[in-house]
């Protein structure tokens, strides 16, 4: 990816064309919509901090996956609810959708679309490679003696900076070689470890979440492609989708033939994975509506007084949601819906200049959302993440639609804070933030012996457990922070 080496927060006029997967693609100017990339922040690093936290019985319900929670932790699948910690994925996921329209409209303007084609061919390969070589060569899976085994997942991590850098300074053979050398080093860990040790590399083991983010990357463009002058007919495809949805278990309908099909291919789609398009689709629509009222000017246009009231309603709307149907209070969630909605879009009533216009559009993009996500919310005895429904996938993109407007009005309320731009920095760089955990810090922290100091502070008190995963998280912040602001973009 390319770029200023420095990332400024401040309102910004003219936006790069980000990446559809991860969203870092900047323009020489350096210029990005700084909301969308706090959104995908907060997501990643929810992701981070999630998979670290303690599970461990004394801490809260709610801190834990309403299905897979304390005392013991198990899998049931009959509770519903959902708690803050489901929201990352579907968050990262609607920020890929609204990436399409901003990576993708000028090009497609020009005409290049077999350019475009082959650009989300090699994005799809590409992922399904990273989710491959991240499920099989993280260290806590190999066999071999323990600090090979660390010093396997560091050198994957570097050999990443090959692959997916774009190093824009080089030319020809040069690029290509650097990028075969980082293959090179790849398939070179994957044949030595299969070689001396018990390890058997195979591609069906892979990450089921960059996988899943492939699928999108691939389907979810192309239907933008396809719909990308008709929102409505957008939206439609979501209806055909349903209907295959709920016939396909019916014993000779086609539509199971389609839902089965192929079956050799499980390891990289399934037609259960496009249950996602119900996030990355509206996503989509917040990106065509960024192009459709950006702004020349960076005037934020209502007084600080309305964008601090509209910043309440939808914080508003994350936790009377998460609460509510966590409490089963589903009947006052959905008037408590209502209420919000309608006061933001009175509150939004005369909107004048194009940020005001934008506000009033994503408010009430996420408004419809939440209440369609409120009528699905009977079916399957409740909202859950896993299994999930339509009432997760509508729900969670409505949310994702306030809190992109409370990222920016953040944004431009904390334009100097150093803690929100490593936010908006790991948003730029999602690849880099998603792996380091596993194959940069934890290796590192092993080898130096630092999980001994987190164990003992875990024996003199539960509650310092918590120290390891705020300690490992902003180590993952710190790193995505710094490769960032040096230009050192992953993108696919």
């Amino acid at each position: 990816m390319k770029g200023s080496m420095e990332i400024e927060v401040k309102p910004l006029t003219k936006p790069s064309a980000p990446s559809p997967v991860d969203e870092g693609e900047r323009a020489s100017a350096g210029k990005r919509y700084l909301g969308l990339d706090a959104l995908r922040g907060i997501a990643i690093i929810g992701m981070v901090f999630s998979g670290v936290f303690p599970h461990e019985s004394p801490w809260p319900t709610w801190m834990f996956h309403a299905q897979v929670g304390p005392p013991n932790f198990i899998y049931t699948p009959e509770v519903p609810g959902i708690t803050w910690i489901v929201l990352v994925f579907p968050f990262f996921l609607f920020s890929m959708g609204a990436a399409f329209p901003l990576a993708l409209r000028k090009k497609l303007e020009q005409g290049n679309f077999l350019e475009i084609l082959q650009g989300i061919l090699k994005r799809g390969f590409l992922l399904l490679f990273f989710a491959i070589v991240i499920r099989n060569l993280n260290w806590f899976g190999l066999e071999a003696a323990g600090w090979i085994n660390k010093l396997t997942s560091i050198l994957v991590f570097g050999s990443f900076f090959l692959i997916f850098m774009r190093f824009p300074r080089l030319k020809g053979f040069k690029k290509i070689g650097i990028k075969i050398l980082g293959f090179s080093i790849v398939g070179t860990l994957i044949l030595g470890h299969e070689s001396f040790t018990g390890f058997s590399f195979d591609k069906a083991q892979n990450d089921i979440i960059i996988v899943v983010l492939a699928n999108m990357a691939v389907f979810g463009t192309i239907i933008w492609l396809l719909t990308h002058r008709n929102i409505l007919l957008r939206m439609g495809i979501l209806a055909f989708f349903a209907g295959i949805w709920f016939t396909h278990d019916l014993e000779g309908s086609w539509t199971k033939s389609i839902w089965e099909f192929p079956s050799s291919l499980g390891w990289m789609y399934q037609f259960v994975f496009l249950k996602y398009l119900c996030i990355v689709l509206p996503g989509s629509v917040l990106g065509d509506l960024l192009l459709k009222f950006r702004s020349d000017t960076g005037n934020s246009g209502y007084s600080k007084k309305i964008r601090t009231t509209l910043g309440f309603l939808c914080f508003s709307f994350l936790v009377v949601n998460l609460y509510g149907l966590l409490t089963r209070e589903v009947l006052l969630t959905l008037v408590v819906n209502i209420a919000l909605g309608i006061s933001g879009m009175y509150l939004l009533r005369k909107p004048v200049t194009e940020q005001e216009q934008l506000y009033r559009q994503v408010f009430g993009w996420g408004t419809f959302f939440v209440l369609l996500g409120m009528v699905f919310e009977p079916l399957d005895g409740g909202i859950k993440k896993d299994p999930s429904s339509f009432s997760f996938w509508f729900l969670t993109s409505g949310l994702a639609f306030y809190t992109y407007i409370l990222c920016e009005i953040v944004t431009k309320k904390l334009e100097k804070s150093t803690v929100w731009k490593s936010i908006i920095r790991s948003g730029q760089n999602p690849m880099v933030a998603y792996v380091a955990i596993a194959f940069l810090v934890s290796p590192i922290f092993s080898l130096l012996h630092v999980y001994d100091i987190f164990d003992g502070l875990r024996e003199l008190n539960v509650y310092l457990g918590l120290v390891k995963a705020i300690v490992m998280t902003a180590t993952v912040v710190v790193v995505t922070s710094f490769v960032t602001r040096r230009g050192w973009f992953w993108n696919t």
